[in-house]
């Protein structure tokens, strides 16, 4: 069984809808004009229910707040610097963490000792709070991780929390790429590749869409709208947030305000891959396919730099059965990273599929190129002398 490992989810492809909208180019540049996302507020006017939502993120109890202290000075007088300290205790503490599937605040991580990487990076910021270290957060560009549920594909994505030398003084003669720190990593992948920087306020943002997610899944949409606008309180122009919302809307029968939704956000990012695939969706279940495939022809044309973003799609098309359009951007992520074996196999899979033997067997020895694991090795073999006998 397969546990999420999710951090924030992004929500790809809604599988139930086969989509189309209005026929409007996207925008020349990605000028940002304070667009203002038009959520329609009475979505769930009339539901009677009530939510509470977590505003205490990265609040500990006082006995919480001693017990970190008390195991950070023994190892400061032990020789560590602050931030080295709680690298060390983390370390330790968490040697026998659960790396459960869900998203707790600071408080509850530390009480059942487990959690996804977000309740980590969480409790990790709950930490360097009480000690008065400073931090921040940096996005990991990671293989996908992908779960079908209710309808819904989701792909995991990974936060890593950084940790700066509370005694570093800046010499105002020298120019710092960055300042001297630890990274905070539970899931370390030499194949990693580091995205960008972001503060506190859009890690909330990011918190708040997690637990948005988790509404989704569970297909309680009044409570996931609540979240996702608190997500989006954080960070206005988030696309990721903003195509969440969309989602919402559209799964709560309100396809114009996702329609308004997806145009909205096309003004902010007009490169966003998982909105454009969504949009293309809601076209298409409209029956309005020559909108449809214009936007389809601009999300080829795409040059996103992120290969597991083409990664993500490919996998979409192929859950979705649009081989070709899978085909194509299975050959993007490698165009951008030849080094991605699981593209290999992807195309793998359709060509055997299509009976094209010569061209299955040539992305398995592709595969076998990058592949290093003994036993992934011995599997992909198994697959090519198999293919031999065809």
């Amino acid at each position: 069984m397969l546990k999420k490992l999710t951090c924030y989810f992004s929500f790809v492809v809604i599988l139930i809808t086969i989509s189309a909208c209005a026929n409007k180019g996207l925008p020349e540049n990605n000028v940002r004009q304070n667009i203002s996302i038009p959520i329609n507020e009475q979505l769930f006017s009339d539901d009677g229910k009530t939510f509470s939502i977590q505003n205490d993120v990265f609040t500990l109890t006082l006995a919480q707040q001693q017990e970190i202290i008390s195991a950070v000075q023994k190892k400061q007088a032990q020789g560590y610097q602050l931030h080295k300290a709680l690298e060390a205790v983390l370390s330790t503490k968490l040697a026998n963490f659960t790396y459960y599937g869900d998203t707790y605040n600071a408080e509850t991580t530390m009480e059942l000792n487990k959690g996804n990487c977000m309740s980590l990076a969480v409790l990790t910021t709950a930490y360097a709070k009480v000690l008065g270290l400073k931090f921040s957060y940096r996005e990991v560009n990671t293989i996908p991780v992908f779960e079908k549920k209710n309808n819904l594909i989701l792909s995991s994505s990974h936060v890593q929390t950084v940790l700066y030398d509370a005694d570093f003084i800046a010499d105002k003669n020298t120019y710092y790429f960055q300042k001297p720190g630890v990274i905070i990593d539970y899931f370390p992948n030499k194949n990693n590749k580091i995205g960008k920087s972001f503060d506190e306020l859009d890690f909330l943002s990011m918190y708040y869409r997690n637990l948005a997610g988790d509404a989704l899944v569970e297909n309680d949409l009044a409570q996931a709208f609540i979240l996702a606008k608190k997500s989006h309180d954080y960070d206005k122009e988030n696309i990721e947030t903003i195509n969440l919302l969309a989602v919402i809307h559209r799964r709560a029968g309100d396809e114009q305000g996702a329609e308004n939704i997806y145009q909205a956000g096309l003004q902010i990012n007009q490169s966003s891959l998982a909105l454009i695939s969504n949009y293309i969706m809601l076209l298409r279940k409209q029956q309005r396919f020559e909108a449809a495939e214009d936007y389809q022809e601009k999300l080829a044309q795409l040059d996103d730099p992120n290969p597991y973003r083409w990664l993500e799609q490919a996998y979409t098309a192929q859950m979705n059965d649009k081989t070709n359009a899978a085909i194509l951007y299975y050959e993007k992520a490698l165009k951008r990273a030849p080094y991605l074996n699981q593209a290999y196999i992807g195309l793998y899979h359709i060509f055997r599929d299509k009976g094209q033997v010569k061209k299955a067997k040539f992305m398995l020895k592709k595969a076998l190129e990058w592949t290093y694991e003994i036993d992934q090795r011995k599997q992909y073999e198994h697959k090519l002398f198999s293919l031999a006998q065809l």
